[in-house]
């Protein structure tokens, strides 16, 4: 059963923000692309590996929780990927993303990947990540008085990445062995460890733990481009409010879904309330009745008096 699905990370909202408004010249500007780009094809990895999930039939009682982050008390952060939960055993998963010759060196705890090109790069070590998660969840399981093996293993979501033989001896396997990797950790922990009525309360216990931190750029944020901006012209021209319409200053394309993903990108910037003066200055208005008129066409929950009257931008504005 999915007890919680993944949804597109703040890091990457943000990133797909400046995007749209950060001007190519800014200094910058290629280092967040080149950032957007590994963060899309990493989601893109997950989610093949969430299909994978959807297409395993078990007839285990248990749990999927993707993309669960955890704050210690310590105040680390523990994100972990996908959380699979039985009552015979729990599985942690780390997804990688990654092309290439991929080499690991146990001794000195590196994880490298060799392109086709020879080009040699050294990444996070995903083994170290998983048992640092499995030892914060045995603490949690044991001061909830559970006590159940907690697994891990380390899924590539790409067939393009070659594991070499330095790897054969460790938890990482292709998604495409996902469901007899899964039927095989079963039969070895074939002990039931948890009644139906605790695997539930310990999986709302941890999704009542989850914490998702919000990703803030090291940018100064006047820096960006106001406004709604034209997708047509690949975000590169404004759109104008003019005579009831927002219509795009450069091809006099009509867009008003423009204004809502600049309402988003405002909030990720600057937070859920909008103010009239704020909307005005952000979308260059001059008429505070216009912007008033618009405000309330949005049907947005307020609070304040007219005079402070802030409009609270809600999180589903696209959907």
């Amino acid at each position: 059963m999915l007890l919680k699905k993944r949804e597109v990370s703040s890091k990457q909202l943000i990133l797909e923000m400046l995007e749209r408004r950060l001007p190519k010249s800014h200094p910058k500007s290629t280092y967040y692309q080149e950032m957007l780009n590994r963060t899309r094809a990493g989601y893109a990895g997950e989610q093949r590996v969430d299909q994978e999930w959807q297409e395993i039939y078990l007839e285990y009682a248990h749990y999927l929780l993707h993309d669960v982050q955890l704050k210690a008390e310590g105040g680390s952060i523990h994100q972990i990927d996908t959380l699979f939960m039985s009552r015979n055993f729990v599985l942690i998963v780390e997804i990688k993303n990654i092309v290439g010759h991929v080499e690991y060196m146990e001794d000195n705890h590196q994880f490298i990947r060799i392109t086709s090109d020879g080009k040699v790069d050294g990444f996070r070590n995903p083994f170290d990540q998983v048992k640092r998660h499995a030892r914060f969840l045995h603490q949690i399981f044991q001061k909830a008085g559970y006590h159940i093996p907690i697994v891990y293993m380390i899924l590539s979501a790409n067939p393009n990445m070659i594991m070499t033989s330095s790897l054969s001896e460790q938890p990482i396997i292709h998604v495409s062995g996902l469901a007899e990797k899964v039927e095989q950790l079963f039969l070895r922990h074939s002990q039931v460890c948890l009644s139906e009525k605790d695997m539930r309360q310990i999986a709302e216990h941890i999704l009542m733990k989850h914490d998702p931190t919000q990703w803030i750029p090291e940018i100064d944020w006047g820096a960006l481009r106001k406004g709604a901006l034209c997708s047509q012209c690949e975000y590169q021209h404004k759109v104008q409010y003019f005579f009831g319409k927002w219509r795009c200053s450069n091809c006099q394309r009509t867009d008003n879904k423009s204004m809502l993903i600049a309402l988003q990108d405002y909030q990720l910037m600057m937070g859920n309330n909008i103010s009239n003066a704020q909307f005005r200055d952000f979308f260059d208005i001059d008429s505070e009745k216009a912007a008033y008129y618009l405000l309330k066409k949005l049907k947005f929950e307020g609070s304040g008096g007219n005079k402070n009257r802030k409009y609270i931008i809600p999180a589903n504005l696209l959907d």
